[in-house]
């Protein structure tokens, strides 16, 4: 039994029960409660220590949490969790605020796809505004990013975790010389090591707003030294998607706090955004004062074409299923036009990790091609790799309207010609279009058994979905004796769109552990359209 299912059950204070675990962070766990006294739902903070911490380490981490309790306490707005209770067991110091029926912007993101300007606007006003309340209460929160902000099933947005604020008046908790907070939507002045004021805040905001609408944040670069050296030297690529938020983004994330945006201008600009209808071109949006909003550099640092291209478009939708409102920079987009691979010999058989070393490989390219500009060259070459083979490196001929393309641990699987893959990382690529989202996940720690690890995912994030209905979640038989488990659901996405989805979770004969989760429109979850997808993303799956 863990720690954690030890303690589920638990009575602190005499009055609240602890009951399933709500999230996990660096500091600790966020658990569901009752309030038995009042006999309501919360939410309790519970700050772990890891192994082999110190005594001054504790200090400070305690000092750290009781920092954010008292932030909280101080800001007033509808956008901030209230705190209910502070109580003290085991040496440590658990928060008890206000339960927020919710899933995170980033797993709303991640599961939906990106945002329109419009909602984005909205949701950005909201922020804006408890973080004035927050700054004009001497507060900073230092740590603004699509992860620390709930958006509840009710629509209420939420900033939570003051866990890295400064306070005035407080001694900082931070150690000296520390830089804490997540690299991609840490501002320029804070990663020089500057004392920051509210417009860090207001340019971590901006790079919400950029992640956004476009899956992700501006200067993200693999690892914490790269991004914050492009937060700091490198100019910002426009984003694609942002439409009549363009402007406002950009006003955000100038680096020089001087000339960055304050709260009076973003709250202007925000509200004609989220006034306005999301297909209102930009440049009409805005006031005259920020009519070139982009320095020259930009345009010489985007030269391929701001034109929406999807997989095989070639300036016409070749399918009925084009997505040109779904681009994505070019450095996320399959361009390659549909076509037979040509015939090649059938090699031997290389392992999965065999070819993720591949992989590898071409990702340390990339990188010293960067340096030298040729970055768009490399990504193409990346994302052609290994297009149209199997996984024993045969080639493999796609249907029609489908082209074969890579995906995480080696894998690949096919995808209607006219999607794009909106979100890439190590281990998940995304794939939509109008019909739905296909994410597809890897692990090299599968676990024992993939109905155990299934279960484990639906207990953990059932929660974090409005009008929750679980179908079914049984065992299946997938590809001659992997070990395979399907959960399948309904839901009622942040639009009010009812949804529904299901996921494949499989192990592989080499220990890879694969997760095709599929989500689409309940109104057309029966329709011959979707079984096909459906049918055809399982069926083509390589690992």
């Amino acid at each position: 039994m863990t720690a954690e299912q030890d303690a589920s059950g638990r009575l602190l204070a005499g009055r609240y029960r602890l009951e399933s675990v709500l999230g996990r962070g660096g500091m600790g766990t966020v658990w569901r409660a009752t309030d038995e006294v009042l006999g309501r739902p919360v939410a309790v903070k519970e700050l772990r220590f890891a192994a082999g911490v110190d005594e001054d380490e504790r200090r400070r981490l305690v000092a750290r949490t009781l920092t954010e309790a008292k932030a909280i306490a101080r800001v007033r707005h509808t956008a901030a969790v209230t705190v209910y209770d502070v109580v003290e067991e085991d040496n440590r110091p658990w928060i008890v605020m206000e339960l927020v029926e919710s899933r995170s912007l980033s797993e709303v993101i991640n599961i939906e796809g990106v945002l329109p300007p419009r909602r984005a606007a909205e949701i950005g006003l909201e922020l804006l505004a408890v973080l004035g309340q927050a700054h004009r209460a001497g507060i900073l929160h230092r740590d603004v990013k699509p992860s620390n902000i709930l958006i509840g099933h009710d629509g209420r947005v939420v900033l939570t975790d003051f866990g890295i604020a400064r306070v005035e008046g407080d001694p900082s908790v931070t150690s000296t010389g520390m830089l804490v907070g997540a690299p991609s939507y840490i501002s320029p002045e804070r990663a020089r090591g500057r004392i920051p004021g509210a417009p860090a805040d207001l340019w971590s905001l901006g790079a919400t707003l950029y992640a956004m609408v476009e899956g992700r944040p501006p200067y993200e670069k693999g690892s914490a030294l790269s991004t914050l050296t492009a937060v700091m030297t490198e100019d910002l690529l426009p984003p694609v998607n942002g439409g009549a938020l363009t402007p406002v983004i950009a006003g955000l994330l100038r680096k020089d706090p001087e000339q960055r945006f304050d709260e009076a201008i973003t709250r202007r600009l925000l509200t004609r955004v989220a006034s306005e209808a999301d297909t209102q071109p930009y440049e009409q949006s805005y006031e005259q004062p920020y009519e070139q909003p982009y320095e020259q550099p930009y345009a010489r640092s985007y030269e391929p074409s701001r034109t929406p291209t999807a997989v095989g478009s070639s300036g016409s939708d070749p399918t009925q299923e084009g997505t040109a409102a779904l681009a994505l920079p070019p450095e996320e987009r399959f361009v390659e036009p549909l076509r037979q691979p040509a015939p090649v010999p059938a090699p031997a058989r290389r392992s999965s990790r065999r070819r993720r070393s591949g992989k590898l490989l071409i990702g340390l390219l990339v990188l010293l091609l960067v340096a030298g500009g040729g970055v768009w060259v490399a990504l193409a070459q990346a994302q052609r790799h290994n297009a149209g083979t199997g996984s024993d490196g045969a080639s493999a001929a796609a249907p029609a309207g489908y082209q074969r393309v890579d995906g995480p641990g080696g894998s690949t699987v096919e995808i209607p010609v006219g999607w794009v893959r909106t979100r890439v990382s190590a281990d998940r690529s995304k794939f939509q279009g109008p019909a739905g989202t296909l994410i597809v996940d890897w692990t090299d720690n599968p676990g024992n058994s993939a109905l155990t690890g299934v279960r484990a995912e639906a207990a953990r994030t059932s929660g974090s979905f409005a009008d929750y209905r679980q179908l079914e979640l049984k065992t299946v038989d997938y590809r001659d004796g992997w070990d395979a488990a399907d959960w399948e659901w309904t839901y009622t996405g942040s639009n009010g769109t009812a949804l529904r989805a299901t996921s494949r979770y499989a192990i592989t004969d080499s220990r890879d552990g694969f997760s095709l989760y599929w989500t689409a429109s309940a109104a057309t979850w029966d329709g011959t359209r979707n079984k096909e997808l459906l049918r055809t993303f399982e069926d083509s799956f390589q690992p």
